[in-house]
């Protein structure tokens, strides 16, 4: 969620809907985790369709919840003597690169609105 600072103290902007959020611009990675169709991200009733390889304009906040999806892993390896071991490691479940920040979707039904509910934290 996109944070301001009013007087010291951090305000945060809610995610009612896509109205007034900065986007971004990402290209999601093929992995077997993604379906050729896309992955479907949905925040708070809004949903996002995004395919592997293509550029897509998302909001600010649904690119940082993507950051928070991780998969959990158990590998497991062999050293040079035998020796079996396990070990967790946590990986992003839709890993992606970031094209370009504050992109100005001109077509999008919200561009130039602002998101007018605000929480102070």
């Amino acid at each position: 969620m996109a944070e301001k600072k009013e007087g010291g103290k951090p305000v945060v902007e809610k995610f009612i809907n896509p109205q007034g959020h900065i986007r971004d611009k990402i290209i999601l990675h093929q992995t077997a985790d993604i379906p050729k169709q896309g992955a479907f991200l949905a925040l708070n009733g809004y949903a996002f369709q995004a395919k592997p390889g293509e550029a897509v304009d998302i909001p600010r906040p649904v690119r940082l919840m993507i950051d928070t999806l991780i998969v959990t892993e158990i590998v497991q390896s062999t050293d040079e003597k035998g020796n079996s071991e396990e070990f967790v490691r946590n990986r992003p479940r839709y890993p992606y690169t970031l094209v370009a920040e504050d992109v100005e979707h001109k077509d999008s039904p919200w561009a130039g609105k602002k998101q007018v509910e605000t929480e102070e934290a």
